[in-house]
């Protein structure tokens, strides 16, 4: 019995670990996955029209500084933030709970400044309009315990989110929401 709860947390770890350093973003192998209707529908999103917030810069300094500590460990983060790279994107990881353990999430945030959100809605299957803190939004979840936010904060590039969570409390997108609205905070106007 121990043996087999051991296992399936090694298993739930290296699932989690294989996430995390894939991105969860497009193929794996740094492609987008390929447009299906349900986007192509959604891409006559319309990205600086809607923006009720004003434009915000995206030229960071320092890619930790996007969320502040106080903001990280209001949300529950437990351990330091780590600077990182996913998918051609410089951003920072913002992490709680113990690698192998059952609860906990990771969420990358970084300012995109190679694609806007009317690109990740054109590219993402199933791509879901929302809003966050007045700034139009889409949302992409695929397993109950991802979530990909993709926020129009710029006129030339996006916020971009990956929230990864080892189970669906916290809700993934949820957190990736949060974790924009408190990145959104700290960016400067254009």
């Amino acid at each position: 019995m121990e043996e087999t709860l051991r296992r399936k947390g090694l298993m739930a770890g290296a699932l989690f670990a294989s996430l995390l350093l894939s991105g969860c973003a497009g193929n794996g192998d740094g492609t987008e996955p390929p447009q299906t209707s349900a986007s192509a529908e959604s891409s006559t999103l319309e990205t600086s029209s809607a923006r009720t917030g004003p434009a915000k810069s995206l030229d960071l300094s320092d890619a930790c500084s996007i969320v502040t500590e106080a903001q990280w460990k209001e949300l529950g983060g437990d351990q330091p933030p780590n600077a990182r790279e996913s998918n051609g994107k410089p951003g920072c990881n913002y992490e709680a709970g113990e690698s192998g353990s059952d609860g906990g999430w990771n969420v990358f945030v970084a300012a995109d400044t190679a694609r806007n959100l009317k690109q990740f809605v054109d590219t993402s299957p199933n791509a879901e309009t929302t809003e966050v803190a007045g700034y139009p939004a889409a949302q992409v979840g695929t397993t109950g315990t991802n979530c990909i936010v993709v926020v129009d904060v710029a006129d030339q590039g996006s916020l971009f989110i990956n929230g990864l969570t080892r189970s669906t409390n916290p809700n993934p997108c949820d957190l990736s929401k949060q974790f924009a609205e408190a990145a959104i905070q700290n960016l400067p106007d254009a």
